[in-house]
Formats: structure tokens, C-alpha cells, sequence
């Protein structure tokens, strides 16, 4: 993920400290957020539910545990609903 204000890549172990509090990015030292959109969130409900209702028969037919692929996607989908904001530095 890169800031928001200079977009440098930002280092993971800043980014996973700004799920809690607000950080600065190491080169700009402008302040950043990790939130999640919940807008993104509600836009990919309808194909993340699709495709977990779907991998059952592929994964039985490839003669793969289902929940492996599961949780995979579940995973993914986490994942892609986290955003970085710009955000003040206390």
C-alpha cells in the first residue's frame, strides 16, 4: 500500500500499527490511517457470497476441502476492504 499524500510504499509493520492509531509516513511525515470501507465492503458482498456458494462443487470436484477455499476467500475479501485515509498525527 502506498501513503496517500506522497505515495511512497509504506512499510507493513507501520501500516498494521495504523489500524489502532494514526501513523507518519516515513519520507512526507503527513499522517495516515488503515480503515475499512464500507462501501467497498457492500459492493463486494453479492460476488464474495456468490463465489462461496460456487467453490463447494469445484473444490469436491477437484477433491480439495472446501473450507480451505473458503477461508481463502474470506481472507481475500478482508483484505480488500481495508483503505488508507489521510489522517492528522496527534
Amino acid at each position: 500500500m502506498k501513503c496517500p499524500h506522497c505515495k511512497e510504499k509504506l512499510i507493513f509493520s507501520s501500516l498494521r500499527k495504523s489500524l489502532r492509531t494514526p501513523q507518519t509516513c516515513q519520507s512526507c511525515k503527513e499522517g495516515y490511517a488503515l480503515t475499512i470501507s464500507i462501501g467497498r465492503m457492500f459492493l463486494l458482498l453479492l460476488p464474495v457470497a456468490f463465489s462461496l456458494f460456487m467453490i463447494r462443487p469445484i473444490s469436491l470436484y477437484w477433491g480439495i476441502d472446501p473450507t480451505f477455499f473458503s477461508a481463502l476467500i474470506i481472507i481475500l475479501y478482508g483484505v480488500s476492504c481495508l483503505t488508507i485515509v489521510k489522517r492528522a498525527v496527534k
